[in-house]
């Protein structure tokens, strides 16, 4: 596989957290045109683990997956979840220890482990660990975010290159994220010291949508302006159908969020029509489609009362053929800003 497509092409990645797209079965995942997942290191270090994982044929032997997979590094849910102290832990300057709440045990998260862990996995694409923190951030605190991100890049990268062989070796990729809050001359600053690191791809790291829920293009902007254009450009965590739009506009390619399979599971989807939501009483008695112009499973074979019903009834069939949709609606965006 010509990882190098990922430079060229638009993708738009599911969130494969734990090795699974919720409520597919791989072959419907495939089904609906998705070539590229994004899974997270964090979740997969504590259930099952990479060892476990690594034995088991890397997680597209796990999954049986044949697309592109890429790994967040993890960094961003870990640190949302200690600053948020829905866990215990502390971030410091090798890394976080944290103590998972499922049983208990402690384990620290580095640049090298988290590389380490990347590589047992088995993914197609590296992410490499940040110091990723709030938005609401002083200067100094913004400051301190970036500079430690970019060293804990720089060991990223030599871990990679000189334990592993770096991409020449590995047929890895391996990708960095640029912090800065929104401060746009230390988002500029970031893209351009990473850059002289030297990475296959640039990352939009932090938060990509402000209090009001707008895309912060300002930032995203003063991000793209200073990496090259022959790389991975990942927006990463977006986002709405009008995001995505938004976000290649500016000049990014590759996009995820669990907005798309999460609104699903809720009855919330994306159709040409606009958004519509499928628990609402007027689809009771809906014949149509979710949308008259998609041909996945669902639209084909099911109406909108039907979905109504089972939502209603709590069938976990309506999840399945929901996600199925709302995936299928994302991939034909990618498809025809690929075209």
């Amino acid at each position: 596989m010509d990882l190098n497509i990922l430079k060229q092409k638009y993708f738009f990645m599911p969130d494969a957290t734990r090795g699974a797209v919720r409520y597919l079965t791989t072959k419907q995942l495939k089904e609906t045109g998705t070539q590229a997942i994004v899974t997270n290191t964090l979740h997969l270090l504590i259930s099952p683990g990479p060892d476990v994982i690594q034995k088991l044929g890397g997680i597209k032997g796990f999954m049986n997956w044949d697309g592109i997979v890429f790994t967040d590094s993890g960094g961003f849910q870990l640190f949302s979840l200690l600053h948020s102290h829905k866990w215990e832990g502390k971030v410091h300057e090798n890394g976080a220890t944290f103590k998972s709440p499922r049983e208990g045990n402690i384990y620290e998260l580095t640049p090298e482990t988290s590389i380490d862990i990347q590589i047992k996995l088995g993914s197609d694409v590296l992410v490499c660990l940040d110091d990723c923190r709030d938005t609401n951030l002083t200067r100094y605190e913004a400051q301190e975010s970036v500079e430690r991100t970019l060293r804990w890049a720089a060991r990223c990268k030599k871990h990679f290159d000189e334990v592993y062989g770096g991409t020449q070796k590995t047929g890895k990729l391996l990708t960095c994220v640029v912090q800065g809050a929104n401060f746009l001359d230390l988002r500029a600053y970031c893209a351009k010291e990473l850059v002289k690191i030297g990475f296959d791809g640039y990352n939009f790291g932090g938060y990509v949508v402000d209090k009001d829920g707008k895309l912060v293009l300002d930032e995203m902007n003063a991000v793209i302006e200073n990496i090259p254009k022959d790389t991975i450009r990942y927006a990463m965590g977006v986002g709405k159908p009008e995001d995505i739009l938004s976000a290649a506009k500016v000049g990014y390619n590759i996009f995820d969020t669990v907005l798309v399979t999460r609104n699903a599971r809720h009855g919330t989807v994306y159709t040409s029509q606009g958004v519509i939501r499928i628990k609402n009483s007027e689809m009771a008695l809906d014949s149509s489609p979710v949308d008259v112009n998609c041909s996945c499973e669902c639209c084909s074979n099911y109406s909108r009362a039907y979905l109504h019903h089972m939502l209603r009834s709590n069938e976990a069939t309506a999840l399945t053929l929901l996600t199925i949709h709302n995936l299928t609606f994302y991939q034909d965006i990618i498809k025809k800003l690929n075209e």
